[in-house]
């Protein structure tokens, strides 16, 4: 990959509404060459989809994840399951593994209840079909940038369900969220007409979604498999003597390069990273090297379906 497709990838999916005269100075390119190259990749489904990143907790959301596996993996069945889940407002990211599992899937949902009723719904119309495998509740998650496309790192992160105070939203506030939501790259002026209000309004209220942190920034999906991307999903359990090593683990996931994403679980296993190369990793031989892993499960990904952070509103 070139070096200046790695620099546009970091800083896209650092930042999803980046405007390409800003794009260009981080590259080191002109604003026509950096809106040229993005365009092209966008045309070429390189790049899929802009997303919007809210933190769900403050609207009092709880994230679980769930393994499933195909009992018949022909086409047409995989087809047939991934447009189902497409079509559940409460999944918001669907991703197709190549081992491990068959699909990892994230609900987002009031309550434990609540993804139990829609879990079950799918169980039953898919249970000649669909197998699950695992269901692990999420606590917290860190995700980080894609410091790997980079020589210098930028080691921030977003730290997803950790902070739970509710936040009140007005009824504008809801719409203009949900319009972020649905396309984040969005120009402001199209969104003050979808929603019917004043564009000195929209961007107020924009800005003040970002201040209180539900909205806490903007990325992107790229397509790694069209990139060369290999990307696993690790699940690990620590001894039990281990687990006062959690926090040394977090710190050294914010500071490897290939860690994208750093997650806390109840379950079987306590700890999710994902992983993120384009050479060859032995990720798991340091880790284990370092930390006191009990176990782990490596699930290696094929294509993500679907990715948002936020229920869309039906």
């Amino acid at each position: 990959m070139k070096n200046n497709i790695k620099k546009l990838l970091f800083e896209y999916t650092k930042n999803g509404r980046i405007t390409t005269k800003e794009l260009g100075r981080k590259i080191n390119a002109s604003q026509q060459s950096a809106s040229y190259l993005l365009n092209s990749l966008k045309k070429k489904k390189y790049i899929e989809k802009t997303a919007t990143i809210v933190d769900a907790v403050k609207f009092g959301f709880v994230s679980v994840i769930v393994g499933f596996n195909l009992v018949d993996t022909e086409y047409a069945t995989k087809k047939e399951v991934i447009d189902e889940l497409n079509e559940v407002s409460s999944i918001i990211s669907i991703e197709e593994c190549k081992e491990g599992v068959d699909f990892l899937v994230e609900y987002i949902t009031q309550n434990l209840s609540s993804f139990n009723k829609t879990h079950t719904e799918i169980v039953y119309k898919f249970y000649k079909k669909l197998r699950t495998k695992f269901i692990y509740p999420l606590i917290v998650t860190h995700e980080y940038h894609k410091n790997y496309l980079i020589r210098t790192t930028d080691d921030a992160d977003n730290i997803l369900f950790g902070d739970r105070i509710l936040r009140e939203v007005t009824e504008k506030e809801g719409k203009v969220l949900q319009e972020l939501v649905r396309q984040s790259d969005k120009k402001i002026i199209d969104i003050a007409e979808t929603v019917k209000i004043p564009v000195k309004s929209v961007v107020n209220i924009k800005r003040s979604l970002e201040k209180r942190n539900i909205i806490k920034g903007y990325t992107a999906a790229i397509n790694n498999q069209k990139f060369g991307i290999e990307r696993q999903i690790i699940f690990l359990s620590f001894s039990s003597e281990g687990v006062k090593k959690v926090d040394s683990f977090a710190e050294y996931t914010r500071h490897n390069k290939n860690i994208i994403k750093f997650s806390k679980i109840i379950g079987e296993y306590q700890l999710v990273i994902v992983v993120e190369s384009l050479k060859d990793t032995e990720i798991m031989k340091e880790i284990r090297a370092n930390f006191p892993v009990e176990k782990y499960l490596i699930m290696k990904s094929e294509k993500i379906h679907k990715k948002t952070y936020f229920p869309i509103a039906e």
